[in-house]
């Protein structure tokens, strides 16, 4: 009898935990299943009391107080799922800056269907019949209103276009996040390019766009006459781990920024589970892209820096502006599964500029790469930057760009040494 009794009483205090797995579980696989919030979220909660009220009454029978028993220990375990659940779902988020309008801004109706913001800075004097294309980073991550290199390379005699790319800064959300792929923003530069009637175009991108460039590459490998890619990102994201894509000290910074905000965590997570679209049901952008806003502004983006910017009075890195949390989340997500397009990167010979600030936060190893990868590709390394080599270095980045586009000797001689020159 004292057997059953302490069994009984076991199951009495697992009632709670197995109940709350149970209502947490049910919530997750009925919003992959419908895609509706509110119909999870109440399907979640009727699990989770069902179950831990049938185990807390079954293991208290017999005792005087067992339904207040059962009453009790039901609606401790729900405040605490809900606790927890509200403030990682239903809490307000992080604010969030949305992109400027403009009246220089237009759009473009692609084949691809997607609804793309961008603003055009006309040549001086005759246009060449290679525009620029700049592409920002992220993914989902629009560079300011005014990107650094346009004007110069306007005066340069180059139309520039600076677009904002699915899902990001005034372009349009998907309305199902798992069309945010690598794919899609490679068919979108194509239709881009389609749309401006050229028959080839140079592509200026940092970080993720310089990986967005890579897979363009390997995609259009004749549609690109020049290129230069700042502070890239792999080419193949597979082929490095968190640890190896990062320098130690970037590791340890953007570990720590992500541990403080759990929201981010668990969006990922929910991703790999249940895939993008059911994850951004339950997690809409409202409540996602102030958090990715917040990451990304408290980033080192010179992590280990002690070299000074070229000027005291440059301004410090831009605040983040309508970045797209979902349209980075879920091009991430579908960077892990892409084919490997290296094999065909190795055949492509349009020249290539590859810009490495001192000290990046990614790894020496992901830019060098690029390098090495590309038959036509040089690499010049800038001194006192970081991921950011246009805020830092402006007036060197400025330099070595419009030197590379307009066939003039390099600021720096390229850099062909297997190891970091710092």
């Amino acid at each position: 009898m004292t057997v059953r009794r302490i069994a009984r009483w076991l199951v009495f205090v697992a009632a709670a935990p197995i109940g709350a797995v149970a209502g947490i579980v049910t919530l997750v696989l009925t919003v992959a299943a419908t895609e509706q919030r509110t119909v999870a979220t109440v399907a979640g909660a009727l699990a989770l009391g069902l179950c831990t009220g049938a185990l807390a009454w079954w293991a208290v029978r017999g005792v005087r107080w067992r339904t207040g028993l059962t009453i009790a220990v039901t609606a401790l375990t729900f405040g605490l799922v809900a606790a927890v659940v509200g403030t990682l779902v239903y809490a307000p988020a992080p604010p969030y800056t949305a992109y400027p309008g403009s009246p220089a801004v237009r759009y473009w109706d692609l084949p691809t269907g997607s609804r793309i913001a961008y603003t055009k800075t006309a040549a001086l004097g005759t246009a060449r019949a290679t525009p620029v294309i700049l592409i920002h980073g992220g993914p989902g991550a629009p560079d300011e209103p005014a990107p650094e290199p346009a004007a110069a390379l306007a005066a340069a005699g180059f139309d520039v276009y600076a677009y904002h790319q699915i899902g990001a800064g005034l372009s349009e959300r998907l309305a199902d996040a798992s069309g945010y792929t690598v794919a899609r923003h490679v068919a979108d530069l194509e239709a881009i390019r389609g749309t401006l009637g050229v028959e080839r175009m140079v592509l200026i991108g940092a970080s993720w766009g310089g990986q967005l460039i890579a897979s363009y590459l390997a995609a259009h490998p004749t549609r690109v006459a020049k290129a230069v890619v700042s502070s890239p990102g792999a080419i193949w994201a597979p082929a490095f781990s968190d640890a190896e894509r990062l320098t130690e000290a970037g590791y340890r910074d953007q570990s720590r920024i992500i541990t403080s905000q759990p929201r981010f965590a668990l969006a990922h997570a929910l991703m790999q589970m249940i895939g993008p679209q059911p994850a951004r049901v339950l997690l809409p952008d409202a409540a996602m892209d102030g958090v990715y806003q917040a990451i990304v502004a408290d980033i080192d983006m010179r992590p280990g820096c002690t070299a000074p910017r070229s000027s005291a009075a440059e301004p410090d890195d831009p605040e983040p502006v309508g970045f797209g949390f979902w349209a980075n989340a879920a091009t991430v997500y579908d960077s892990q599964r892409v084919p490997d397009p290296r094999p065909r990167l190795r055949q492509v010979t349009a020249p290539v500029l590859v810009l490495r600030g001192e000290c990046d936060y990614l790894a020496w190893a992901v830019t060098r790469e690029y390098r090495d990868l590309l038959p036509g590709a040089v690499l010049v390394p800038i001194d006192g930057a970081g991921h950011s080599i246009a805020v830092d270095q402006p007036e060197r980045y400025r330099e070595a760009i419009l030197a590379f586009l307009l066939d003039r000797p390099l600021p720096a001689e390229p850099y062909r040494a297997a190891e970091p020159p710092w």
